[in-house]
């Protein structure tokens, strides 16, 4: 009928029970006290379990809390206003040996991890120029936290002021093809010896890319590096460039991103940085490249970083909305 309300859905049973126990709650009593300080903080759990699962598994309360095995104490732990509701939820007759999310999460925020992967290797050991794993913080963050805070891998090894937003990975990649280096091993030294020039290129790349772009388009070593793609040559490449009739450099940076208009997109066998894998094979400037000359404005703002597009008011706009005035933008920026 429309307009009638739907019944509420809640989580299945057992799954529900998992969360009630992780609250590691001695009785009914103290159940209660966490629904009068709105602190369940899970809308798929029921503040009535015995009424919700009554013919769907229930078994009396200390089956649902996990106490059915613990001498339950008539001394119910007082909520303190100084301790964060993560800490209330983490109350009992005897305390977790862990530390409450919020102070776990900032401790680890310190150690400079950004991967799960490399979380799972310093908890084994094998960083042995650091501290051990202290023994209040739990090995296994996502499931000790699941229900009281976590919030994904990265939330959990960096803090947001810190937390490095890398350039998209296809732009990563049509740059990492372009430098044309022979394997995996040399990408890391590239990244740390040619800092400048990325910067200029308004690039952000990370050292393990493996990582970053796991779930975002990697494959392997050989794609992110282009082994697999056959490149055609300088003068082969640079012929159909010249029958694209592109103007400016900035086309061209509309070009490989596919945001030219009327134009082909570019294919996987043609660099997006030619000025770079070419630069020892032909390479002879960006009018011998296009097949044209610069005009009189596009000469004056000639000089933009490399990998910019020139900005259509061409930086006579103080406070332009693309530009802020320079004259030039990033793609990225858009």
């Amino acid at each position: 009928m429309w307009g009638a309300s739907q019944p509420h859905v809640w989580e299945k049973f057992e799954k529900a029970r998992e969360f009630a126990r992780s609250l590691r709650l001695n009785n009914e009593e103290e159940w209660k006290i966490l629904l009068r300080k709105r602190a369940l903080n899970n809308p798929g759990i029921p503040g009535n379990p015995d009424k919700a699962y009554k013919d769907q598994g229930w078994n009396g309360w200390d089956d649902w809390l996990g106490t059915a095995d613990v001498k339950i104490t008539n001394n119910i732990p007082r909520i303190k206003n100084e301790l964060s509701q993560t800490r209330n939820l983490w109350n009992s007759a005897e305390e977790s040996k862990w530390l409450p999310f919020d102070e776990a999460r900032k401790i680890v925020h310190e150690w400079g991890f950004e991967y799960e992967e490399e979380w799972q290797l310093y908890i084994k050991g094998n960083f042995t120029d650091r501290v051990p794993l202290p023994p209040d913080i739990p090995p296994d963050p996502e499931k000790t936290y699941r229900f009281v805070g976590w919030k994904g891998w990265k939330d959990w090894l960096t803090a947001p002021e810190t937390r490095v937003e890398y350039t998209s990975f296809s732009q990563a990649r049509d740059f990492a093809r372009s430098i044309r280096i022979s394997d995996q091993g040399k990408w890391r030294d590239y990244i740390i010896n040619n800092t400048a020039m990325i910067t200029q290129y308004g690039l952000i790349l990370p050292q393990r890319p493996h990582l970053e772009y796991k779930d975002e388009g990697w494959q392997d070593w050989e794609d992110w590096l282009g082994k697999r793609v056959k490149y055609h040559d300088f003068k082969t490449t640079r012929k159909f460039v010249h029958s694209l009739k592109l103007k400016t450099r900035n086309d061209w940076v509309l070009f490989y991103s596919g945001k030219s208009i009327g134009k082909i997109r570019r294919t996987e066998n043609i660099y997006a940085y030619p000025e770079i894998a070419f630069r020892n094979e032909g390479w002879n400037g960006w009018d011998d490249w296009l097949g044209t000359s610069l005009s009189k404005d596009e000469k004056i703002y000639s000089d933009i970083p490399d990998g910019a597009v020139e900005c259509r008011c061409k930086g006579r706009i103080d406070d332009c909305p693309d530009c802020d005035g320079k004259g030039y933008y990033f793609i990225s920026d858009q």
